[in-house]
């Protein structure tokens, strides 16, 4: 795997966490089964995003980088990532990622440099990448182009202007058009209609003048006008809106358009009358509305709410404007993504994100890859003053390769920072060489990050990994969600609701964050973390330092490493049960990793090891633990006890390495290290479903009694006699030979089992449930026997009646799974038997219910 590498824009935030937790699971899982696993960690110079954190720095400071040379800007630059390249190597270190730091990469390192430059040459002379004046989104704060994906669409409040375009012939009237950006007129080359409106028939031909710039512009038609918008008629500006542009380009005998901004969105050139010049585009659109009305062109204004394009760099609007700029022609590139994608050779998790990126894939667009900036890899390109023509090679040139001049002046751009991002998979692994790593570790297996650079980074990986390896660059890739504080709110340091990672662990210690990271919101969820679920994680954590503590005294001295107990149909129903629920525990562990849930995977641990384990094994194993039942039950229960934990800490250390590695020191154990230690199979414990099937009969007889104690108030001191009538002979038998445990657990004096035809014990408090009717001696001033199935009854009678509405519900029925409708079929055929039996009992004690 590769550690997606973070921006050195800052220091990691929990989401890099949650990868790295899920990732670190991953790893040492393959790595504790024998397989050669490799995980490169690395950092992304983040060519953009970093140039507008230093540029923030510097101008608080009272520097403008735009000031500055360019090597001053760029050793500004490089001493901001050095500084927080060194905290975030901190931070991944503190986490106990398993990262082999022997290969620690840098987007800029002397090996991505020399394989941005191939890819980018490789594609330039296939024909992939071009320069040429397109509409991009200009940034004019940071006065550069952006990319789609770095726009951010906003809902926000305008003013829509109807404007007045008189008519150049003279007459009265001329055409109303409508527009949220009457500063633009400058630029504009016509006016243009719906083909189909018959308000504008006549219009078409015909010429206007463009107000306050006098010019003559014709009436056009063309079918990319919506007539229900304003007042049917758009303005064209070619060089500053998409649609305008593409409308320009079908009617090739418009004027040229011209210029009319600045690189800082500023109304500049020929064509803008001198009082706008200079002006930004929110005063120029204030003065500009102020003299078409003063010239009496305005004609009204409406409050008008529409998207406007941001930049998620700067916050600017973006400008669209026509810009000669590198881009690399996406269509033939996504074919073989989508073809992987769609083949399953690459498979995406959840697979709810598969169509989502096929809807994304199928509409790319090309990709524009040139920014105007001093920070990034610099385009490979060198224009020869001599003869006009570009040399584009691997190393920087000295001699124009067309005619041999020395006279070349390199691109001044810098490559936009996914086009080294993109190539990480294989990139890291030492490519374009031909390394051991390249061979042995390519393509990757999975891949793990947050569904929020889907698009930016996960399917460009996809397609710089076919085009240039000609293989897919990993074979999964797993969606992490994203985390929200316990209010709902998406955590953000600009929000101030994200801590810092270190503080939390020196805080709660590094495994409890990783825990808390997984267990139990789900990890491909968008859901909540704070400090109730750091101390879930903490109060499990410390559950399996207490069961290790307890286990240690039933250790004797030179105790072997577990091996499997061999037990027989004869041992001990407890031992027998809890390795059964240890290899189903495992099973499903195993198959949760495997499919990429690690949620699931925690899941059933915690369940394991809280519940099975420390809670119900441990209680009722005691008894042969003090030895209090022979010396043979003495020995099995300890190998027992000792293989279960043992193995559970096995289990639990891709996810808590740190406190897992400590405990299996402290137990007998085989190696050096738990991390390297082998991954057991599930199967070495022994399926045992009848002995699965009994014990819960046990424990669920224990619960039942114990809750017949606390609703009738037994004193804690007190210990009554119960009865259970059981519901078959397999539980009587169960029962019968266990009566010891349930007894002891559910402190009662004594358990005797009832036959079917026995009537209920006189002075005694009853329950109906599956495995049969318990019965408790009553205080004496408890209530009835009656009373209390009374109660009884109208609690399942209410339950009954839910579970009836259900099933008497069409909607339901037709939208549920059958799955689902047979579940609660046999939910209220199961309620309507204990009902049924209570009633039983309450005709033979002469207390029929009512009705």
């Amino acid at each position: 795997m590769v550690l997606p590498p973070p921006n050195v824009t800052g220091v990691l935030t929990l989401g890099h966490i949650l990868g790295g937790s899920v990732m670190d699971a991953l790893a040492r899982w393959h790595r504790m089964r024998g397989e050669a696993t490799l995980w490169v960690p690395g950092v992304d110079h983040a060519g953009l995003a970093t140039y507008v954190e230093v540029r923030r720095r510097l101008a608080k400071e009272g520097v403008r980088i735009e000031e500055l040379t360019r090597e001053e800007a760029i050793a500004a630059v490089d001493r901001w990532r050095q500084d927080h390249e060194r905290r975030i190597v901190e931070q991944l270190r503190a986490g106990g990622f398993s990262l082999d730091w022997s290969r620690y990469r840098y987007t800029m390192d002397a090996g991505s440099v020399r394989a941005t430059r191939t890819a980018f040459v490789a594609l330039y002379h296939d024909g992939l990448v071009y320069r040429g004046e397109r509409m991009v989104n200009w940034d004019p704060v940071l006065r550069t182009a952006v990319s789609d994906l770095e726009v951010q669409n906003v809902e926000e409040d305008a003013t829509l202007a109807f404007v007045r375009y008189p008519w150049a012939d003279g007459t009265l009237g001329g055409m109303e058009v409508a527009t949220v950006r009457p500063e633009t007129m400058f630029g504009d080359v016509a006016i243009a209609v719906h083909p189909d409106d018959a308000r504008y028939a006549e219009a078409l031909g015909r010429f206007v003048i463009v107000p306050l710039a006098h010019r003559r512009v014709p009436v056009i038609a063309d079918a990319a006008v919506d007539p229900t918008f304003g007042a049917g008629a758009l303005k064209i500006t070619p060089r500053h809106d998409p649609i305008d542009r593409e409308i320009a380009l079908r009617h090739p005998d418009l004027a040229t358009p011209v210029e009319i901004f600045d690189e800082s969105a500023r109304l500049t050139g020929s064509g803008v009358p001198a009082e706008f010049h200079g002006l930004d585009r929110s005063t120029a659109r204030a003065r500009t509305l102020e003299a078409l009305e003063r010239e009496g062109f305005l004609v009204r204004t409406e409050r008008y709410r529409h998207s406007v394009g941001r930049s998620e760099r700067s916050n600017a609007v973006i400008e669209p404007r026509l810009s000669m700029q590198w881009f690399v022609r996406m269509a033939p590139l996504a074919a073989p993504a989508i073809a992987g994608v769609r083949s399953g050779e690459i498979r995406l998790h959840p697979e709810r994100w598969t169509p989502t990126f096929f809807r994304w894939m199928e509409g790319i667009q090309d990709w524009c890859i040139s920014r105007q900036v001093p920070w990034g890899h610099p385009i490979p390109v060198s224009h020869c003053r001599a003869c006009g023509q570009d040399t584009v090679t691997i190393d920087p040139p000295t001699q124009c390769a067309h005619c041999g001049s020395r006279d070349l002046t390199p691109d001044p751009d810098v490559l936009d920072t996914w086009m080294t991002s993109w190539m990480w998979p294989f990139a890291s692994l030492g490519w374009p060489e031909r390394t051991e790593d390249l061979a042995e570790y390519y393509p990757t297996s999975a891949l793990v990050t947050g569904r929020d650079i889907v698009f930016f980074w996960v399917a460009r990986m996809m397609m710089a990994g076919y085009r240039f390896t000609g293989r897919a660059p990993f074979s999964d890739v797993y969606f992490t969600g994203m985390l929200q504080d316990e209010q709902g709110h998406r955590m953000s340091k600009h929000l101030g609701n994200s801590p810092d990672p270190l503080d939390l662990i020196s805080d709660r210690g590094a495994d409890a964050l990783r825990f808390a990271m997984l267990f139990p919101n789900p990890v491909s969820e968008d859901g909540p973390f704070g400090t109730s679920t750091l101390d879930g994680a903490r109060n499990f954590l410390t559950k399996v330092w207490n069961l290790v503590r307890f286990t240690l005294p039933h250790v004797p001295p030179g105790a072997p490493p577990p091996a499997s107990p061999e037990l027989s149909s004869s041992s001990a129903l407890e031992n027998r049960w809890i390795l059964a629920r240890y290899r189903r525990a495992a099973e499903e562990f195993d198959a949760a990793l495997a499919g990429f849930e690690p949620t699931r995977a925690a899941t059933v641990l915690h369940g394991f090891v809280w519940h099975d384990l420390a809670d119900r094994y441990v209680e009722v194993a005691k008894e042969a633990l003090a030895g209090r039942r022979g010396d043979p039950l003495l020995r099995e229960t300890r190998s027992t006890l000792l293989f279960v934990v043992e193995r559970a800490l096995r289990r639990l250390h891709p996810f808590a390495p740190h406190v897992t590695e400590e405990l299996w020191h402290a137990l007998p154990h085989d190696g050096d290290l738990l991390a390297t230690s082998r991954w057991t199979p599930a199967d070495e414990a022994p399926a045992d479903p009848e002995a699965e099937v009994a014990m819960e009969a046990v424990l669920e007889t224990i619960r039942l009694l114990r809750n017949l104690r606390a609703e009738e108030q037994v004193p804690s001191g007190t210990t009554p006699p119960a009865w259970v009538r059981p519901a078959g002979p397999e539980i009587a038998d169960v029962l019968a030979r266990e009566r010891a445990t349930v007894a002891r657990l559910a402190r009662v004096a004594s358990l005797t089992l009832l036959a079917a035809s026995d009537p209920a014990p006189a002075g005694t408090a009853g329950r109906v449930a599956p495995l049969g009717e318990c019965y408790l001696e009553r205080p004496a001033d408890a209530p009835t026997a009656s009373e209390a199935l009374l109660r009884e009854r109208e609690k399942l009678t209410g339950l009954l009646a839910k579970e009836r509405a259900r099933l008497t519900d069409a909607g339901f029925r037709s939208r549920a799974p059958p799955s689902v409708v047979s579940e609660v079929e046999e939910k209220a055929r199961d309620l309507a038997e204990r009902v049924r039996r209570i009633d039983d009992h309450l005709k033979a004690a002469g207390s029929p219910p009512a009705g």
